[in-house]
């Protein structure tokens, strides 16, 4: 039975097999698809930047809430305070959720779905019958090379049949018979980025034994510590940019922890999954950070917030007319 997530690969598959057979490259219909994404989150990330200028013009009010109730006892001013912070936050019309969380929510899917059409390229981007996937996907299993995979590498096998293609034709003359059509799409299929087979994943391994590993294995680990880096790029330049707008912000050892679990998780995540997972992750960071510095041009916090305190201003008034509404409506 399908999950859920299972289903997503479907239409992300129909997307990218859109790009691909439109651009004619595996690699440059990822750059685009990454580039597409980004567009579609732009909207998410635009409201996470006002929200984020929103939460920093609350800041001093919060805080003198938190003053005001500095002298009660401990269960009362968590109440008082509580309360009043509510208040306020209907008032002004503030979610404390914002959308900080968003943008990280909408990849999901989009990276739940990319990761079908890296897991099973044969059956999503070259669009092969299953009979035929079937087929080549047993004999690869068939051959000695292939026996020596770990059993996590045997998972992504549509990925691995590109490989061993030839191997699989030369031990089975009958399948490149009986699925010619497939075998041609497959020889002629380049499932590689700067050499690297995007179906491959990353080994830790390779750092004990360096000088016997290949070049591809190397330039393998080479995408979690590039992912790593990017999103601590990004996440470097959105702290440096909130400082700037708060100085005076609170819980900033909670904000540097955060700054470095991105990154961090960014890591652990690329190696976990085929390298083309990767590759996405990095395009999508370097964008992230353009993107950063260009929603930081445009919607300075400064600005922002200017433009914010009269949007309060115009919804406090409408709150408190409509709750002097509510209160003569009563009275009658």
């Amino acid at each position: 039975m399908n999950t859920f997530f299972e289903y997503l690969y479907v239409p992300f598959g129909f997307l990218f097999r859109i790009l691909f057979d439109f651009v004619g490259n595996y690699g440059l219909a990822l750059v685009i698809f990454t580039v597409f994404f980004r567009i579609v989150l732009l909207p998410s990330a635009i409201k996470q930047q006002k929200s984020s200028a929103k939460t920093v013009r609350m800041q001093p009010k919060l805080k003198r809430i938190r003053e005001k109730y500095q002298d009660y006892a401990p269960q009362e001013r968590q109440q008082k305070i509580q309360m009043e912070t509510n208040e306020l936050y209907q008032k002004e019309g503030f979610s404390a959720m914002g959308g900080g969380c968003a943008p990280l929510l909408f990849q999901l899917p989009i990276l739940w779905g990319l990761y079908g059409i890296i897991r099973e390229p044969l059956t999503h981007v070259l669009n092969l019958s299953k009979e035929a996937v079937s087929a080549l996907t047993a004999a690869l299993q068939a051959l000695p090379e292939y026996s020596d995979m770990s059993a996590r590498s045997a998972a992504y096998a549509e990925s691995h049949v590109i490989t061993f293609i030839d191997q699989i034709v030369s031990a089975n003359p009958e399948i490149a018979a009986t699925y010619a059509d497939a075998v041609a799409k497959i020889q002629s299929f380049d499932f590689t980025i700067f050499g690297i087979n995007l179906g491959s994943i990353p080994d830790l391994g390779v750092f004990k034994a360096w000088g016997a590993s290949t070049t591809e294995a190397k330039f393998l680990v080479l995408i979690p510590i590039l992912s790593g880096l990017t999103s601590l790029l990004t996440s470097v330049l959105s702290q440096y940019r909130q400082k700037k707008a708060n100085p005076n912000m609170e819980n900033q050892q909670m904000m540097g922890c955060m700054m470095l679990s991105m990154p961090l998780m960014s890591v652990w995540f690329t190696f976990q999954f085929p390298a083309g997972m990767g590759m996405y992750w990095i395009l999508s960071n370097l964008l992230a950070f353009l993107q950063t510095l260009v929603i930081g041009h445009f919607y300075a916090p400064r600005k922002t917030i200017a433009k914010l305190m009269v949007d309060e201003t115009i919804y406090r008034r409408s709150y408190e007319n409509t709750k002097k509404i509510g209160a003569e409506k009563v009275d009658e």
